[in-house]
C-alpha cells in the first residue's frame, strides 16, 4: 500500500527536474525542439542512467572500501560520458545547432537520467526525512541536467564558431560537464551548499545561455538572409561573370567542365533558395505562426542529392567557399528534409483514404 509519505518522496524526486525542463522549453520563442525529440532525449537519459547503475555496480563490488573516491572522481567521468552520446549525436548530425535548443536537449537527456537515478534512491534512503528527498529532487536532479545543458551548449558554440577542430569540437563540453559534476560530488559533505549552488546557479547561468542564444539567432538570420537574397541576385543579374560568385566559377573553368561548372551554380542557387525558405519559417515561428508544408520541397532535396552526386567530391570541395555550409545551413536542410517527410506521410494518409 501507498501512503501519502511516499507519494510526496516520489514527487519530490521527479517533478522539480520536469519542471525545470518545461521552464527551458517556454523560453524558447523558436520552440524549434519538438515534444517527441524531448521525450526521445528522456529515454537516452534514462538508458544511460541503467547502464552507468550496472556498471558503477560493478565497480562498488570489485573495489570495496574505494565507493568515495569513486563516487567523487570516478563517477562523474563514467555517467557524463554517457549522457553525452545521445546530445553529442544530436549536435554532430546537424539534428540542432543552436545553443538554446542544445540545452534543451543536454537538460532533457541529463533529467532522464535523474529521473532514473531518483526512482532508484527511492528503495535505499527509504525511512529519510522529506528534507532528503528535497535534496535529491531539487539538488542532484537538477545538477545532472544543467551539467549536461552546459555542456551541449559549450559544443554548440564552439560548432558554431568554428574555433575547435571537428574531431576535438565536444571534448571541452564534456570535460565542463565532468568539472562540474565532480565539484558538486566534493561538496556532498554539505548538501545543503551544494543543492543552493544547482539550484540557484545553473537556472542564472543558462538563462544567459537562451539569451544570448536567442539575440545571435535574430542577427544571423537578418545576416544570412542578406546574404541569400545578394547571391541569388547576382545570380540572375546581366553581368554575372563580373560578380564575386561568377568570377570564382569562372576561375575554376580550368579544372572543371561547362556542365559541371553549371551544376555548381544550380547547386548554389538552390541551396539559397532552401537557406531563405528556412529562415522564413524560422520567422514565422518566432511570431507565433506554423507554415504549411510545401509539397514541391520533395522535388527540391531529389534534385540537391542529384546536383551534388554530379558534381562530386572533387568539385563540392571547390564550390565550399561559396555554400557557406555552416551547422545552422546543415541543421536548416535537416529541418527542411523532416517538413517533406511529414508532408509525404500525410498525404499518403490522405490518399489511402
Amino acid at each position: 500500500m501507498i501512503h501519502s509519505v511516499d507519494v510526496l518522496r516520489i514527487a519530490l524526486a521527479l517533478v522539480p527536474v520536469l519542471l525545470f525542463l518545461a521552464a527551458l522549453r517556454a523560453l524558447d520563442s523558436y520552440k524549434l525542439i519538438s515534444v517527441r525529440t524531448v521525450l526521445t532525449a528522456l529515454a537516452a537519459g534514462a538508458l544511460a542512467a541503467l547502464l552507468c547503475f550496472s556498471f558503477n555496480s560493478i565497480i562498488f563490488r570489485q573495489f570495496p572500501g574505494h565507493e568515495d573516491q569513486y563516487a567523487r572522481f570516478g563517477a562523474p567521468v563514467v555517467e557524463e560520458l554517457a549522457k553525452a552520446v545521445y546530445w553529442i549525436f544530436l549536435i554532430a548530425t546537424a539534428r540542432t545547432a543552436f545553443m538554446a535548443d542544445s540545452a534543451i536537449c543536454g537538460f532533457a537527456v541529463g533529467a532522464g537520467f535523474a529521473l532514473v537515478e531518483n526512482i532508484s534512491y527511492l528503495h535505499l534512503l527509504d525511512g529519510r526525512g522529506v528534507g532528503v528527498w528535497i535534496l535529491r529532487g531539487f539538488g542532484t536532479a537538477v545538477m545532472h541536467g544543467g551539467v549536461a545543458a552546459l555542456g551541449a551548449t559549450l559544443s554548440a558554440y564552439l560548432l558554431e564558431s568554428r574555433s575547435w577542430p571537428r574531431a576535438l569540437l565536444f571534448a571541452p563540453g564534456v570535460v565542463a560537464a565532468v568539472v562540474l559534476h565532480s565539484s558538486f560530488n566534493q561538496s556532498l559533505q554539505s548538501p545543503v551548499a551544494s543543492t543552493v549552488a544547482a539550484v540557484a546557479g545553473l537556472p542564472l547561468i543558462l538563462g544567459f545561455v537562451f539569451y544570448f542564444s536567442e539575440q545571435s539567432l535574430r542577427e544571423w538570420l537578418g545576416g544570412k538572409l542578406d546574404s541569400d537574397i545578394n547571391i541569388l541576385s547576382e545570380i540572375g543579374s546581366k553581368e554575372f561573370q563580373k560578380t564575386r560568385v561568377g568570377a570564382y566559377l569562372m576561375a575554376l573553368q580550368e579544372s572543371f567542365s561547362p556542365t559541371v561548372r553549371g551544376d555548381m551554380l544550380s547547386l548554389l542557387q538552390l541551396t539559397s533558395e532552401l537557406s531563405m525558405r528556412a529562415k522564413g519559417d524560422l520567422l514565422l515561428r518566432e511570431a507565433g505562426l506554423e507554415a504549411e508544408p510545401d509539397p514541391e520541397l520533395d522535388s527540391l532535396f531529389v534534385e540537391l542529392k542529384y546536383l551534388e552526386k554530379n558534381i562530386g567530391p572533387t568539385g563540392m570541395l571547390a564550390i565550399r567557399p561559396l555554400l557557406s555550409q555552416t551547422p545552422r545551413d546543415l541543421w536548416e536542410m535537416h529541418r527542411l528534409a523532416v517538413g517533406v517527410r511529414r508532408h509525404s506521410v500525410s498525404a499518403g494518409r490522405d490518399s489511402a483514404t
